[in-house]
């Protein structure tokens, strides 16, 4: 008589958080820091930058928005190959790429050649964050998953952070361009430490069949239970037709037009103040390190605020609903900040930390959606589509910047205008919450019998 079918979205559910799926979760963390480390450390090094090449600081705007056009098209039209050819070896192809264009970017002669670079590097990092994220939530337990996607989209803000402060003691030594270089050379070396520590998704692998990869994974998941070695293992359920279309279909289409409304204005935020905050502060007079140690450190308060948004929206009967504190307390830290640019160093820095931890902190927990809303079959396509959009808002709001500079805008004046995404960021969260209820969908589409387990357990994450 052969065993009964095994769910797999169920033993990631019902096991105790191993020390195997937090291993990968840490390794999922250290590759999508590099992505933050790379992809934000070209707003730190435009000041030095404009004076290398002789230009001003707004004509950067063209090698932000290449990297931003890279970042598009790869996370529309090459990460969701990972729902047909795994996630570990997109994460690792795009952590590749945009490592491999630090020498290019070092020696960079041109804007133009610079240029090429950033998007080869954006391309990277459109291949590398959704598949990421997708790999790591599908290795976390529905009761934590907010927590786990909120902590792997704080990698990328932590890389920024960790930027700003590597830019703060290297820049007025070497230049822009070495910081460029570093951006490239220490996710390589991360990528190499890490490679055999990546495994591919169990759920992928299940929903190819490929049993004999699937049993020793959900041993290391799970070590208290047996698992035959006749055993069936039963993945996701399959979506037929084209993964875009499947977006929009069996009551999708709503809940995927917010998500991507959300995060094209979260982007927006996030891009328009950290390409150019630096160079806004020391235009109102703060001295160049306070600067980059403001905005370094307005990254740490996003990391914080992303992580205790997570928390709420796992702990609390308010689950998404709680993180609208976020947005409340952006805009008010951009308005003091933009009535008093000639606060002393410590206040300039502790209302960075105060716009961080709230705009930027509920543009990550609006991140996190997309990996809760879609089903094991296209989450790679839903995550890919929904950063891809994202980035669209991220690719209008440097040049909105850049032409705003050029044009002799006041830096008060884009801190006010600055305020205006963070607020619709904030309402959208409450109208998702409001018409859908609970941020993650993707366990009853993938099994019922997971979704209930998960609303029943909360038990502690322990090994």
């Amino acid at each position: 008589m052969s065993s009964p079918p095994i769910d797999i979205t169920k033993v990631v559910d019902t096991a105790r958080f191993s020390r195997f799926q937090k291993r990968t979760i840490v390794v999922c963390w250290l590759l999508l820091f590099c992505d933050g480390f790379n992809g934000l450390s070209i707003g730190y090094a435009i000041p030095s930058l404009s004076e290398q090449y002789g230009v001003s600081a707004a004509t950067f705007s063209v090698v932000v928005i290449a990297a931003l056009l890279g970042e598009i098209l790869a996370a529309m039209f090459i990460a969701p190959l990972a729902d047909r050819f795994g996630r570990r070896r997109l994460v690792r192809l795009g952590v590749l790429l945009f490592s491999l264009t630090a020498v290019p970017a070092y020696f960079a002669s041109s804007i133009e050649i610079l240029t090429v670079c950033r998007f080869v590097a954006g391309v990277g990092i459109g291949i590398a964050v959704p598949n990421g994220l997708a790999l790591g939530a599908e290795y976390t337990p529905t009761r934590a998953k907010g927590r786990a996607v909120s902590l792997l989209l704080v990698a990328t803000s932590s890389g920024g952070m960790i930027a700003g402060l590597i830019a703060a003691s290297l820049i007025p030594a070497y230049g822009g361009s070495a910081l460029l270089l570093a951006a490239g050379a220490i996710p390589l070396v991360l990528l190499i430490a890490t490679w055999p520590l990546l495994p591919e998704s169990v759920q992928f692998l299940a929903a190819q069949k490929d049993t004999a990869r699937v049993r020793p994974l959900l041993k290391r998941i799970d070590p208290t239970t047996e698992f035959p070695d006749d055993a069936v293992y039963v993945g996701p359920k399959e979506i037929q037709g084209a993964r875009l279309r499947a977006l929009f279909q069996d009551g999708r289409g709503p809940r995927t037009l917010l998500i991507w409304f959300m995060m094209f204005w979260g982007l927006f935020n996030a891009y328009f103040l950290f390409n150019w905050v630096t160079t806004l502060l020391t235009s109102a007079g703060v001295a160049s390190s306070t600067a980059l140690i403001a905005t370094s450190m307005a990254t740490l308060g996003g990391s914080v605020g992303g992580v205790l948004f997570g928390v709420l929206m796992d702990r609390t009967r308010f689950g998404l609903g709680s993180t609208a504190i976020g947005p409340a307390i952006g805009v008010t830290s951009l308005l003091l900040l933009a009535f008093n640019l000639d606060a002393s160093a410590g206040g300039i820095i502790a209302l960075c930390v105060g716009v961080g931890f709230g705009g930027l902190g509920a543009t990550l927990v609006v991140q996190v959606l997309p990996a809760m809303a879609y089903p094991t079959a296209i989450r790679a396509t839903g995550v890919g589509w929904a950063v891809g959009v994202s980035r669209i808002g991220g690719l209008f709001a440097p040049a909105l910047g850049g032409a705003m500079i050029a044009s002799g805008v006041a830096p008060r004046t884009m801190l006010l205008i600055s305020i205006v995404p963070v607020a619709v960021v904030g309402l959208c969260v409450i109208a998702y919450r409001v018409a859908f209820g609970s941020a993650d969908h993707a366990a009853a589409e993938n099994s019922p019998d997971a979704a209930s387990t998960a609303r029943d357990s909360r038990a502690p994450l322990g090994t």
